[in-house]
């Protein structure tokens, strides 16, 4: 049986305490996604929309509209969550959590779900399309599958956008997708090289 949103966003409010909301959004989107692709099933029933920030579920918005910022999700309980739940959204934290809003928001919009859902829109107009769940599925299971399909499939999205990844970092995702690095510290490694470039 699939959990509430509220008890989603409640336990990921309680593990970073004061969250902005657009920030909450895209973390509830990557827990759902790679809940997807773990087990083939919703880690909740809400549809995830397009919109131009990124992916949001409008339950939630629409429970914080006007407010940028939450330090507590009091429609929510995260004691109702599954221990299943808890471990994806724990594995979601360790990965996207030492993310900034921003970083999110341009990893979330690059990739193919996102990017397939806003086909059609203009960039700045707003849109209440559903991600695909079956396309979250696909997309987040083939980068689980194996180091060279997660890699190819980034190179793929890279070149999609126009960008060719050099050969030190076709290495760095290799090393991460083997996991003889972690993410983790290859992401941080490349957002400070980002930032001084």
């Amino acid at each position: 049986m699939a959990e509430n949103v509220d008890d989603v966003a409640a336990y990921l409010v309680e593990r970073l305490g004061a969250t902005r909301t657009a920030r909450l959004q895209k973390l509830v989107y990557y827990a759902q996604a790679w809940y997807l692709a773990d087990h083939r099933e919703h880690l909740f029933d809400d549809d995830i929309e397009a919109w131009m920030s990124g992916p949001v579920v409008r339950r939630l918005h629409d429970q914080r509209r006007g407010r940028h910022e939450s330090s507590r999700w009091p429609a929510g309980d995260p004691g109702r969550l599954g221990s299943r739940a808890r471990a994806a959204i724990e594995r979601t934290l360790r990965s996207y959590g030492p993310l900034s809003e921003a970083e999110l928001s341009r990893i979330v919009r690059t990739e193919s779900p996102w990017r397939l859902a806003r086909t059609g829109r203009l960039l700045a107009r707003r849109s209440a399309k559903v991600i695909d769940p079956t396309v979250m599925t696909h997309y987040y299971g083939r980068l689980r599958t194996s180091p060279e399909v997660a890699v190819a499939v980034a190179m793929g999205s890279a070149r999609l956008e126009g960008h060719e990844l050099a050969p030190y970092m076709v290495d760095r995702l290799r090393a991460a997708a083997a996991g003889t690095r972690a993410a983790d510290d290859i992401i941080a490694e490349m957002i400070v090289q980002y930032r001084v470039s």
